[in-house]
């Protein structure tokens, strides 16, 4: 079998800033790649359906609060971390809280994921994402919901396409590309992971990472 062309191999994982920035200096996370990719990601719900319409406006809402901020920042904001030493003493900060709100809905993402590769290394395959996908809703977002908002949420869980489907829009319906693009979502998921723990860090160590619930 030839190899594939570089057309052939183009996937969600190889468009233009779909990557998470690696970490410099040790821990700083390069903002402007951070926020492109972040906006990127958002349109993996997107595939996942209509139904996820409000995770991605969310997502893509907080990138657009943050960049508002980058802009209009007085002093030099390169780093996520920036954000945190410039901030982290207001407690009525948009940008604060755009970056708690997009740190939780990537760690959302995060965990779809990954959960969806773990599936896949074990060899326990399910075409049915809807119980990976509520699980990784129990895990990350429900304990900042409300009735109201877990209630839409369950609902938008029941409406998870099946893995194929994911697996084929992510690799914009070629055939055969499945392994593929497990492979590179796995490669992927190493700078999410890395830059999620920072932000998580910094939310800690600040006493920033509230528990109010929307």
């Amino acid at each position: 079998m030839s190899e594939m062309t570089d057309v052939q191999a183009k996937t969600f994982f190889t468009e233009e800033d779909s990557l998470f920035p690696a970490l410099v200096h040790g821990d700083q996370i390069p903002i402007v790649e951070f926020l492109k990719a972040s906006a990127h990601l958002g349109n993996f719900f997107s595939i996942l359906g209509t139904v996820f319409t409000p995770v991605k406006s969310d997502i893509l809402g907080n990138v657009q609060k943050l960049q508002d901020f980058i802009n209009n920042c007085p002093e030099n904001c390169q780093y996520v971390n920036d954000i945190v030493k410039i901030e982290g003493a207001n407690p009525k900060s948009v940008a604060i809280d755009a970056l708690l709100w997009l740190k939780r809905a990537l760690e959302f993402t995060l965990n779809i994921l990954d959960r969806m590769v773990s599936n896949e290394t074990y060899g326990s395959v399910s075409e049915d994402l809807r119980p990976l996908c509520l699980e990784a809703y129990k895990t990350t977002l429900k304990r900042y919901h409300g009735w109201m908002v877990q209630q839409i949420f369950h609902f938008a869980m029941k409406a998870c396409p099946w893995r194929k489907d994911v697996l084929s829009s992510l690799a914009f319906g070629k055939p055969n590309m499945e392994e593929l693009v497990i492979s590179q979502l796995t490669t992927a998921l190493v700078n999410l992971r890395g830059n999620i723990e920072v932000i998580n860090h910094l939310y800690s160590i600040h006493n920033l990472d509230l528990d109010t619930k929307v």
